[in-house]
C-alpha cells in the first residue's frame, strides 16, 4: 500500500511540476505600429523573436502582453513596423512558484522609406535640371495602363514580384 502512494505521489509530482506551450495564433501581418501597407518601399527581414513574462508565487502575479511581446520583437531593428508569418504561443511552468509567457515569432517588415532607413528620404536633395535642359517627360498614359495591367495579375503574383514589377514600371 505504502509502494502505490509513492508511485501516486511521485507520478502527481511530475506531471504538476511539468511546463506546457499552447500555441495562440498563426497570424500573417501583426503590428502596434501605424504603417502604410501599400507602400513599395518595405521589406522582408531576418526572423525575430520577443516575449513577455510574468512571475508566478502560488498565483500570477499579473498577465503577460501580447503588446509588449510584438514591440519587444519589432524594436530589434530600427527601421521594422511589424512582423510577418506570426506564431504567437504561451508558455508556462508553475509548481507553487514559476512563470507564465507569452512568446511571438515572426519576420521582420522593413520600411525602408524611413528616414535612416536606406529608402528615397536618405537620398538627400537633388537639384534640378540647369535651364536649358528638359528632363524628358514620363509617359503617363502608358504607365497606368501597365499598373492596370499589374493590378488584374495580382492575385496570381507572389507579394515580393508583384513588388518587383510595381517598382520596374514607377522607375524606383
Amino acid at each position: 500500500m505504502r509502494a502505490i502512494s509513492l508511485a501516486l505521489l511521485s507520478l502527481t509530482a511530475a506531471l504538476t511540476m511539468t511546463g506546457c506551450t499552447n500555441r495562440i495564433a498563426d497570424l500573417t501581418v501583426a503590428s502596434t505600429k501605424n504603417f502604410n501597407m501599400n507602400s513599395t518601399a518595405l521589406e522582408t527581414g531576418r526572423r525575430v523573436e520577443g516575449t513577455d513574462t510574468i512571475a508566478v508565487v502560488l498565483l500570477p502575479l499579473g498577465e503577460p502582453n501580447i503588446k509588449e511581446a510584438i514591440d519587444r520583437a519589432v524594436e530589434k531593428e530600427r527601421c521594422a513596423v511589424g512582423l510577418s508569418n506570426v506564431v504567437i504561443d504561451q508558455e508556462f511552468f508553475i509548481f507553487l512558484v514559476g512563470y507564465v509567457k507569452l512568446n511571438v515569432e515572426g519576420n521582420l517588415i522593413l520600411d525602408r522609406a524611413l528616414p535612416g532607413c536606406g529608402g528615397v528620404a536618405d537620398q538627400g536633395y537633388r537639384p534640378a535640371p540647369a535651364q536649358g535642359a528638359q528632363a524628358p517627360a514620363p509617359s503617363y498614359s502608358a504607365q497606368e495602363q501597365q499598373l492596370q495591367q499589374l493590378q488584374q495579375r495580382q492575385g496570381s503574383l507572389s507579394y515580393e514580384e508583384y513588388q518587383r514589377r510595381y517598382r520596374e514600371i514607377v522607375g524606383q
